[in-house]
């Protein structure tokens, strides 16, 4: 063979091998249209403008026509620039089910990008993409299908919310609960959203004013309460407190510190808001 058909030939093999490795690790548009174990291309989840996996060529048939459910575990409220865990879960009664995944993105009002979307494991992935391409979305990696798993499954992972207040922020999720034959028929898809509000919006310190028991729970009103304020006694934090969801800069309900406080007992008062300021130090007494 000459030396200018050698060089043909090396030339040839490197051209086939960069094709087959692009075609296997390459850009995810080439994959097949069905069956996507490692996981569906972007623009799948359910949102506006989008689809789900339910469609032909796919996995053909209604969505949210099986037994089964499809659950967004989130905060209610965010403050900007604040780190979260999300989780999607599939749950089921029906023993068919073995194999699973989804697809999730969040969106604002305008149906624009909001927030991070971050993996905390291996049993997700992060892409970019769907309508206009920009987008973002997390789903199922390969490993994350928990193949042969029966009744339900879950994911979870982290959401960093924008750094500013831009209203509430809409999860969209699509997923599959399927049966683990290989194909793409007798799978079920489903679809669900969550709708996660903007925190209280405060100017100045908190102020307490007032505070009583109700059961086992502590109430305290006041003004200027941020979302995740804490509630301090004598010192202390208190657990499972939280901001009233109807009126969450003037009340803050304590679930549990009210059965701690004994009737004619005083006690001091303080709130503290997320960016660290703290209110006026407010003496409750405990009526007999």
């Amino acid at each position: 063979m000459s030396k200018k058909n050698r060089i043909k030939v090396v030339c040839l093999v490197f051209s086939l091998v960069a094709l087959l490795s692009a075609l296997l690790t390459g850009n995810r548009t080439v994959r097949t249209a069905h069956a996507f174990a490692e996981g569906p291309n972007a623009g799948v989840s359910g949102a506006p403008g989008e689809l789900t996996c339910a469609v032909s060529g796919c996995h053909e048939g209604q969505p949210n026509t099986g037994i089964g459910q499809l659950l967004i575990l989130a905060p209610s409220v965010y403050e900007p620039a604040k780190t979260y865990e999300i989780t999607v879960k599939h749950m089921t009664t029906e023993q068919s089910r073995r194999r699973w995944g989804f697809q999730l993105t969040a969106l604002d009002q305008t149906n624009n990008k909001a927030g991070e979307l971050q993996n905390s494991g291996s049993l997700t992935q992060v892409i970019p993409g769907g309508p206009g391409g920009n987008r973002q979305y997390i789903e199922h990696s390969f490993l994350g299908t928990f193949q042969g798993q029966a009744f339900q499954a879950s994911w979870t992972f982290n959401w960093t919310a924008p750094s500013t207040d831009v209203g509430p922020v809409i999860f969209y999720a699509a997923g599959n609960e399927a049966n683990n034959d290989g194909n793409n028929t007798g799978d079920q898809i489903y679809t669900t959203n969550a709708t996660v509000g903007a925190g209280v919006s405060v100017t100045g310190p908190p102020v307490v004013d007032s505070a009583s028991v109700s059961g086992k729970s502590l109430l305290v009103m006041g003004e200027n309460f941020g979302s995740g304020a804490a509630l301090l006694m004598d010192g202390a934090k208190q657990k499972k407190t939280f901001n009233d969801e109807v009126t969450p800069s003037t009340l803050i309900v304590a679930r549990k510190a009210g059965k701690t406080i004994a009737r004619g007992q005083t006690v001091v008062l303080q709130v503290r808001n997320p960016d660290g300021t703290l209110s006026n130090e407010f003496s409750f007494t405990r009526p007999l």
